[in-house]
């Protein structure tokens, strides 16, 4: 009887875990140029979160940020492609209790605030009816409002957002994305060749040194390399 009890404690133990719920809150609070993102993971009783600010200088990293090959762009796509199942599990099995969205749009004029108001409620809605094809939504818990400043220029937007999935549905589809990402060997043996090439031809020096420069972006002495000419 012993061994009975211990079997039944442990499918109990799996099935508490299988349930347990996954959640994921997160909110923004942007105005402008300006963001903050605050993003709280929580797995049974573990707990993460991170609040992260975005300010004027986020536009000068994106530009500095190079440009993927076409041939890198279109292996991720095939790579999103091939998990497209596992996504589209992980969607059906999440639950959103929570979202509200205020968003506030201004310009120049009355006209141009009651204009922009509209184009907001247009792309508020599709965003809305495109979110709840991809996962359950609580009809109550969702609030959308989007209000003209007829006052200055502005963008400011307010977003809070709960969504929840069951740790062993997560798991699944985890799975199922690593599988199929492990059924295109061929696509994952070309992004790890890519990859090895890109850190030879870099030969120590950072991303955004010339051919010129050393890694701290410095120019190289003349004794440094050999140029042969014939």
């Amino acid at each position: 009887m012993g061994w009975l009890i211990a079997v039944g404690c442990l499918a109990a133990a799996m099935a508490l875990l299988w349930l347990a719920p996954v959640q994921l809150h997160l909110r923004l609070a942007q105005a402008n140029l300006k963001a903050e993102v605050f993003v709280e993971l929580r797995v049974g009783w573990l707990r993460f979160a991170r609040a992260i600010t975005l300010g004027e200088k986020a536009p000068r990293v994106r530009a500095r940020t190079r440009r993927r090959p076409g041939a890198e762009k279109q292996d991720v796509r095939d790579l999103l492609a091939a998990s497209v199942q596992g996504l589209r599990y992980l969607g059906r099995a999440t639950w959103c209790e929570r979202l509200r969205l205020r968003v506030e749009v201004g310009g120049l004029d009355a006209c141009d605030s009651a204009l922009l108001a509209g184009l907001g409620w247009s792309l508020v809605c599709n965003l809305l009816a495109q979110f709840g094809r991809l996962v359950q939504v609580n009809p109550a818990g969702v609030a959308v409002a989007v209000v003209p400043n007829f006052q200055r220029p502005l963008l400011r937007t307010d977003l809070d957002c709960i969504l929840r999935v069951p740790l062993g549905k997560a798991t699944w589809a985890a799975g199922m994305v690593l599988r199929a990402a492990l059924r295109r060997r061929a696509l994952l043996a070309r992004i790890r060749e890519r990859q090895r090439r890109k850190g030879d031809r870099t030969d120590g020096r950072s991303p955004d040194s010339s051919p010129h420069e050393d890694g701290d972006g410095q120019p190289e002495e003349h004794g440094g390399r050999e140029h042969g000419h014939r």
